[in-house]
């Protein structure tokens, strides 16, 4: 994914749901506005993946601001979601299509409902957006070259934890090899620290120590074996 930045409008709910999901586990920053122009502002300047907008808050700037996003021919790319209230009749969604949203949602806001719409817009299985545990061991290269051992506790198309004793910043980019269980081809990839589990001040209690990876720059081979071995996961469970 391009860049990871998601533009909002300013709901504890939505943040508590996107906060919730692999969004946030996955880095993705929420930038929040306050209005219309706000918005329209932030998309331009941060160039997200994706802009929710609640017409319960922002009522009809909501609208105008996809207006705004949509006539952009460098801007009209971005996905708008935008959340309609409860009481919201056909009018007010065709009004919200005819805007150019690219997806509405009805409240009362239930998070699988939003997420299944989010990730359609971007394209993305929710489910294999989910970590999945697995076991497996693993070789990666540190930016001195000099090679270290560790194991794969969970995977994603976007990244993976990875339990070693050998701790580096967030940020270090790090090269990774492994065999996927039951495959035979070995895959290589950069991967950027995302996240570190110190053993003296951990992140997440429930992880051992070690980083949670993002996958860097990653070709259509690797994908689709890491998209083939999910599948299988998935199917198992």
């Amino acid at each position: 994914m391009p860049n990871k930045k998601i533009v909002l409008s300013n709901d504890p709910l939505l943040l508590t749901i996107l906060h919730n999901s692999f969004f946030q586990r996955e880095g993705f920053d929420m930038v929040q506005v306050q209005d219309g122009q706000t918005g329209f502002q932030a998309i331009e300047a941060e160039e997200p993946i994706l802009a929710a907008f609640d017409l319960v808050q922002l009522g009809g700037q909501a609208l105008d601001c996809c207006r705004a996003v949509k006539s952009d021919p460098l801007l009209a790319t971005t996905p708008i979601l935008l959340l309609l209230p409860e009481d919201a009749g056909e009018d007010l969604a065709d009004d919200c299509w005819a805007a150019g949203c690219d997806a509405v949602v009805h409240r009362p806001l239930a998070a699988e409902r939003f997420l299944d719409a989010a990730c359609g817009l971007l394209g993305i299985s929710r489910r294999l957006a989910q970590r999945f545990p697995v076991s497996f061991q693993l070789s990666f290269l540190d930016t001195k070259q000099k090679k270290h051992v560790g194991s794969c506790v969970n995977l994603n198309l976007g990244g993976m934890f990875l339990a070693t004793e050998k701790l580096f910043p967030v940020d270090t980019e790090l090269a990774v090899e492994f065999v996927l269980p039951g495959f035979q081809m070995a895959l290589q990839n950069s991967v950027r620290v995302a996240w570190v589990n110190h053993p003296e001040w951990r992140k997440k209690n429930s992880m051992p120590c070690g980083v949670g990876l993002e996958f860097v720059s990653v070709s259509p081979t690797f994908v689709a074996a890491l998209e083939e071995f999910l599948e299988r996961v998935n199917n198992d469970d």
